[in-house]
């Protein structure tokens, strides 16, 4: 059975770039463009892993991780940032949130799976 990855950005554009890199590695790529979306699909779809953005309309990506770890049913969902903001303090940040992992955009495609497979494998 694929794994499942529920990718939340409200950029059209790092859809367009990372969806196709999770399917052709084999992953369901399942996207939403904002924090309430992206809540309710992880409800209802219960992903394999979550790939999260920083700074989006609406709930912003932190916020979004604390939410999602407050679940029961998605607290073990293990949350990636993929976000331009990298200093210290914002890997700090979102690893206090929750997150398990902190990539940079914009991201290599190779560097991405090699994360999620040592995160959830193929």
């Amino acid at each position: 059975m694929p794994k499942k990855i529920l990718l939340v950005d409200d950029d059209p554009g790092v859809h367009l770039l990372i969806v196709p890199v999770l399917s052709k590695a084999g992953y369901i790529a399942v996207s939403a463009k904002n924090g309430e979306q992206a809540l309710h699909l992880a409800l209802n779809e219960r992903p394999d892993l979550i790939i999260l953005d920083v700074i989006m309309p609406g709930i912003k990506g932190r916020d979004l991780c604390k939410k999602i770890k407050a679940y029961d049913v998605l607290n073990k969902i293990p949350v990636v940032f993929l976000t331009a903001k990298d200093s210290e303090d914002d890997v700090k940040a979102e690893l206090e949130a929750g997150a398990i992992a902190h990539l940079t955009k914009p991201v290599n495609p190779a560097d991405l799976l090699q994360t999620i497979e040592g995160i959830i494998g193929k």
